[in-house]
Parts: C-alpha cells; sequence; structure tokens
C-alpha cells in the first residue's frame, strides 16, 4: 500500500461510506469529510479551507460529490485544490451535472449526445406562451432536482398552463421537454474510460419515473457499444471522470436524460452483484498514484538539476557515504529516483563491498 491519503468530501450517505470502507484497501489514509462543515474563507493575501473550524490538510486525492445545494462550494474547493491534487471531477463538472439545462446546453450541439427536445425560459410567462405550440403530452422540470423529484407529467395545454401558475410561487425557471413514453430507463456508472456497471431501472405502476426513490425496480443490463460511447462522451463533456449517465431507449434511439456526478451506489450493486463502490476505491488509488509517481519524477529532475547531474537512464553515481545511528543516509535526489519511501519495505541484497536495495 503506497503511502496516499483520500480524503472523500460529501454528504456521509451511505454510498459515501462504502467507497470509504473499500478506498481503505488501497490509500494508508482514508477521511469522510461531512461537506456542511467546510467553509472557504478568502483575502486578497490568502485562500484557506476549513473543517469543523480547523485548516483542512492536503491530501493526494479529494473526490467531492454530494447534492446541487453545495454545487457552488464544491466548484470553489476544486478550483482551490487541483493543482496539487488528484480530483476526479474538473470544477465546472458541479455546476453541469446539478443543473439540467446546462447538461442539456452542453450536449447540444454533440451528434453522439442525442437528447430529447428541450424549452427553457427564464421566466414563466414566456414559458407559459410555449405551452400552446407543442404536442402533448409533456414533462415539465426544475433545471436542479434529483431522485426523480421536480418531475411532472402534464397532458395537455390547460393542464401544464393551470401547472406552470402553481409553480410560480417558486420563482424558479422550468425545463420543457417532449415526452418519450416509455417504461424504463438505463443507469450506467462511468470510471475514467470504463463501464463499472449498468441496469435497467423500471418504473412502479402508475409512474413515470424509474428512479429507486420512486419505488421502481431494477434488472441486470450490459450496454451496447452505441450506448457505451454515449456515457464516456457525456462524461467527458463535462468534465467528470466518475459519474452516472441515465439513458432512455426510444423511436429515435437512446437519448441522454441527465448525469448525476453523485450517484446512488446501493441498488446497482444490489442488481449488478459487482462491488461497485471497490472500482471506485481502485481507479481513485490507480490515478492517484500515476500522478503522485508523475510529480515524484519531477521533483527528482529538479533535484538533480540543482545538483548539477544529468539524467541518463540507470547510472552510477559517486557520492560521500553517511551514516548516522547505524543507518546508510541516502540523498534526496537518490530516493525521488528510486521512488523509495519511508518505512517501506525493501529486501536487502549484502557482498562484500556491494549492498543491492530492491522493492519486495
Amino acid at each position: 500500500m503506497e503511502n496516499l491519503k483520500l480524503g472523500l468530501i460529501c454528504m456521509t450517505s451511505i454510498s459515501s461510506q462504502m467507497i470509504i470502507e473499500e478506498a481503505k484497501k488501497y490509500f494508508s489514509q482514508v477521511d469522510l469529510i461531512d461537506i456542511r462543515k467546510v467553509e472557504i474563507m478568502m483575502n486578497n493575501k490568502q485562500t484557506k479551507v476549513l473543517y469543523d473550524g480547523k485548516e483542512l490538510e492536503n491530501y493526494d486525492c479529494l473526490y467531492l460529490k454530494s447534492s446541487h445545494r453545495y454545487a457552488e462550494l464544491m466548484y470553489g474547493l476544486t478550483e482551490i485544490f487541483k493543482e496539487d491534487t488528484f480530483i476526479p471531477l474538473q470544477a465546472q463538472a458541479h455546476l453541469l451535472a446539478h443543473n439540467k439545462f446546462l447538461t442539456h446546453l452542453t450536449y447540444a450541439q454533440n451528434k453522439i449526445l442525442k437528447m430529447p427536445d428541450t424549452y427553457y425560459a427564464a421566466k414563466i410567462s414566456e414559458t407559459k406562451n410555449f405551452l400552446q405550440t407543442l404536442n402533448y403530452p409533456i414533462i415539465l422540470k426544475f433545471p436542479s432536482g434529483t431522485h426523480g423529484k421536480g418531475v411532472i407529467f402534464s397532458e395537455s395545454s390547460k393542464s401544464a398552463r393551470s401547472m406552470v401558475d402553481a409553480l410560480d410561487v417558486f420563482k424558479q425557471p422550468l425545463i420543457v421537454q417532449d415526452y418519450i413514453n416509455i417504461q424504463s430507463d438505463i443507469r450506467v456508472i462511468v470510471t475514467g474510460n470504463k463501464i463499472a456497471g449498468s441496469m435497467r431501472r423500471i418504473a412502479a405502476g402508475g409512474e413515470i419515473r424509474a428512479n429507486a426513490h420512486m419505488g421502481g425496480n431494477a434488472e441486470p443490463y450490459v450496454v451496447t457499444s452505441q450506448i457505451k460511447e454515449m456515457c464516456l462522451e457525456a462524461a467527458k463533456r463535462i468534465g467528470a471522470k466518475i459519474c452516472a449517465v441515465d439513458i432512455i431507449e426510444s423511436d429515435y434511439g437512446p437519448l441522454i436524460l441527465e448525469v448525476n456526478t453523485s450517484p446512488g451506489l446501493q441498488k446497482i450493486t444490489e442488481v449488478t452483484k459487482k462491488n461497485i463502490a471497490g472500482e471506485i476505491a481502485q481507479y481513485l488509488f490507480e490515478e492517484t498514484s500515476k500522478i503522485k509517481q508523475s510529480k515524484d519524477k519531477l521533483q527528482s529532475r529538479d533535484l538533480m538539476g540543482q545538483a548539477g547531474i544529468e539524467e541518463i537512464g540507470e547510472r552510477d553515481f559517486q557520492i560521500d557515504l553517511v551514516v548516522r545511528n547505524g543507518k546508510i543516509v541516502l540523498p534526496e535526489f537518490v530516493t525521488k529516483m528510486s521512488s523509495f519511501r519511508d518505512e517501506e519495505e525493501v529486501t536487502l541484497k549484502i557482498t562484500d563491498n556491494k549492498i543491492e536495495i530492491l522493492k519486495d
């Protein structure tokens, strides 16, 4: 196990706790950080991130996943730590994925990422005028919302106008979409360039939403090459290395419904019998290790440059041996070049006038 530290900034949900337990198999330190206790302090001289009143420690990897209520905070945290830490979601992903309008706008000009026809207006009055021009039924949505909440079915212009009048109290813009007559959707979990798991969600009787939170059932599903390409492209476009992509099958082919950067893992783990949390934890570890090794090599080159040593692959160096309390102390550039870490287990091969140190 490499000496790597992971911080998971989240709402401490069961899914997050599942990832934490799996991550302990890979990272030397794993901390669950409640986003509700995170603060950012900034002025012209410095920016500080506090957790529970104390400055947040440094991590090799930060995985931020939470609800739309904290999208701006996650954006800020990602911008602050992105230079020194592996973060699987770019700052923009937190804003794009948590706003259905911005998600659809991002995909609108992409031929691979097809979606239901969508209309958006800032003013409710403009939406009411547009409702008269549509073919029914339609779907009304708030831009933010998860687990199928904020999704309303309307079968006529009259009922839609009544609903819009009622929703005006929230003083929020509305998304209007074509209604696709389906009884199921497909949820796909993306990790990097792979599909970690997928399932078909089936709506409960009388319900248009297939989400597990709405009482829907699910079954295992093997993605087609087309759907795999759509999901990987959708994740890439918003800047998310880890996310869920929801797809609906229609007469026009598969359509993207939305992207979720904080997906629940319980149902898909139960249905697929796959360790999805373990897949995510392993991906975080592998990517963090790559970045850490790359940084160590760069630091090694810098140190060698400062010492006036050129890097020409494997070579011999002549140095003065330093022994303290029976321990051989190596120059910093040597440990950097060899990627040895403090307290790492190694094998020593000792002969006359020669000591070899090998990683186990």
